[in-house]
């Protein structure tokens, strides 16, 4: 159950938004376009970092579904010859989590084949680039110098914003004091804040009950029993 000041985190899965519904402010703008203008980015590859639940993940699979391309993680790409590595490339590829990167070789390969081919890649991390735990210093520099968009972590402010438009993708007005009560308590992430918009939507249907604090309470906790349930 949700005791004051506690905050939860969510561990369900959420569907990929639309790259539109990601980005919000002016400066979110100007990244979507380049994001959008992918077939003339100047080089092969383009990358999105930041801090933890800043939605980097979200980006990549949004961009991945938008364009056609492929989402893949290190321990899908990592062990793979050179050979292998090269029939990835048939269509645009988004590699994600590429600050924990063990194979820099491989890593290397990937980039050198993007290169010759023209084939796009968006990479993802934590952190940037320059700072990856990587030992070519080919690979090394070549991260240094990519065009890169740095997220910023998700304030108060930035929770609030995000809360709230989740919600009105939904129809549903939340009322500040709701948005209150949730801040301190509703995990930041993107996956978080969609599966609780989910479930309140769901909960509104079937109680026929207003956004308010004891719904939005009901909701948390009805989730904290399934992740639970699912820990066991």
């Amino acid at each position: 159950m949700i005791m004051p000041g506690e905050q939860f985190k969510l561990a369900f899965p959420s569907p990929i938004l639309p790259l539109d519904a990601l980005f919000s402010d002016d400066q979110g703008q100007q990244s979507l376009s380049v994001l959008r203008r992918w077939q003339e980015w100047p080089k092969s590859t383009l990358c999105v970092t930041g801090p933890e639940n800043s939605g980097v993940t979200s980006i990549l699979k949004s961009w991945a579904k938008e364009v056609g391309g492929r989402y893949l993680v290190p321990a899908d790409w990592e062990n793979l010859d050179p050979k292998a590595l090269y029939d990835l490339l048939s269509q645009p590829l988004c590699l994600d989590d590429c600050h924990r990167v063990l194979a820099s070789a491989s890593l290397l390969t990937i980039l050198n084949l993007a290169e010759e081919s023209g084939v796009k890649i968006l990479i993802g991390g934590h952190g940037q680039p320059s700072v990856w735990h990587v030992t070519p210093p080919d690979l090394v520099s070549r991260l240094a110098a990519m065009t890169t968009i740095m997220l910023p972590a998700m304030d108060d402010e930035a929770f609030i914003r995000r809360l709230r438009a989740a919600c009105l993708r939904r129809f549903i007005r939340i009322p500040e004091e709701t948005l209150s009560f949730l801040e301190p308590r509703l995990d930041r992430s993107f996956q978080a804040i969609e599966a609780f918009a989910d479930r309140l939507d769901r909960a509104m249907t079937e109680t026929k009950r207003p956004a308010t604090i004891p719904l939005a309470r009901d909701v948390l906790n009805e989730l904290i029993e399934e992740w639970e349930t699912d820990e066991v």
